[in-house]
């Protein structure tokens, strides 16, 4: 995947700011619009929406890429970074990973239970 610089980020985010993201729906219509006409329109409408949820998905990415690059720098020069310090770390950078938690923690419990 190509990245973006922070600048180019910066400058589409300026671009964008005035649209939401994109619902799924609007995914759907812009990736549909060649096979109903009938839709180009709502596609066309989509474009900056979808752009938003790709900046924000960009904007994410870098920053758990710098956060989990840093703690790894840290620890190789001894540090003593757990789990709970990237955990941390992470929620400091802005990124909500609630959802994942979530997800993960129902998971380990049905893996528990399956084991007794």
């Amino acid at each position: 995947m190509g990245r973006m610089s922070p600048e180019q980020r910066k400058d589409l985010a300026v671009k964008v700011a005035c649209y939401n993201t994109a619902a799924p729906e609007l995914v759907f219509a812009a990736l549909n619009w060649h096979t109903h006409p009938e839709t180009r329109q709502k596609a066309a409408d989509s474009i900056p929406p979808i752009v938003r949820n790709l900046l924000e998905a960009e904007t994410e990415l870098a920053a758990l890429r710098g956060t989990v690059a840093r703690l790894i720098v840290a620890n190789d020069r001894g540090h003593d970074y757990n789990l709970g310090d990237l955990r941390q770390a992470v929620k400091d950078a802005g990124i909500d990973l609630t959802p994942e938690y979530t997800a993960a923690d129902a998971l380990a419990r049905a893996q528990e239970n399956e084991a007794l």
